[in-house]
């Protein structure tokens, strides 16, 4: 989700993986959590329509109600909570700042490489291991889109840090220096 997070919802997120942790269903909560977030990919009218603020909260579980009947009992206390308190609304954001959170807890760290063509799997793995060179311990999951505007090289974006190795900002960079020259 490229939009940001919500305070509520990061809090809901945190504390409810401690819940998971605490009872040794982090695996099975990330799996159920993954599959609701492809679904709200998916379709995003499911997430949209849980922020319409004429759906009553009792209209938004109905809409949940599917998801429930399916989910383990940490994920029906989850919904059973947001639906309780009124805040069915932050589940796509809850889902997102969870899975972020455990993944942080396993170390594994995305990044978004943008590449002038696409990049081979081997390529990726070769970067990933030398991103990962730079934080030991950790393990990088790397996105690939291509930007043919690049003209060649990659640029690689982490938690709002940009590395850029391409052609079209190494020529910029020279541009620049030659006017200020």
């Amino acid at each position: 989700m490229a939009r940001g997070i919500s305070k509520a919802a990061r809090v809901y997120a945190r504390t409810f993986l401690e819940f998971a942790a605490a009872r040794n269903e982090t695996a099975q909560v990330r799996e159920e959590l993954e599959a609701l977030r492809e679904a709200f990919a998916k379709v995003p009218a499911f997430g949209r329509a849980l922020n319409l603020p004429g759906l009553s909260g009792e209209k938004r579980a109905l809409l949940l109600k599917p998801v429930a009947d399916k989910a383990s009992e940490p994920v029906k206390r989850l919904l059973k909570l947001l639906e309780v308190k009124g805040r069915l609304a932050l589940l796509p954001e809850i889902v997102e700042s969870w899975l972020r959170l455990e993944e942080a807890a396993r170390k594994i760290r995305r990044a978004q490489v943008t590449s002038a063509v696409p990049m081979t799997p081997e390529q990726l793995e070769s970067l990933a291991k030398g991103l990962a060179a730079r934080a030991p311990g950790s393990t990088y999951l790397l996105q690939n889109e291509v930007d043919a505007s690049l003209i060649a090289g990659f640029r690689v974006e982490e938690e709002g840090l940009v590395t850029d190795t391409s052609l079209r900002h190494q020529l910029e960079e020279a541009h620049r220096r030659l006017v200020m020259a």
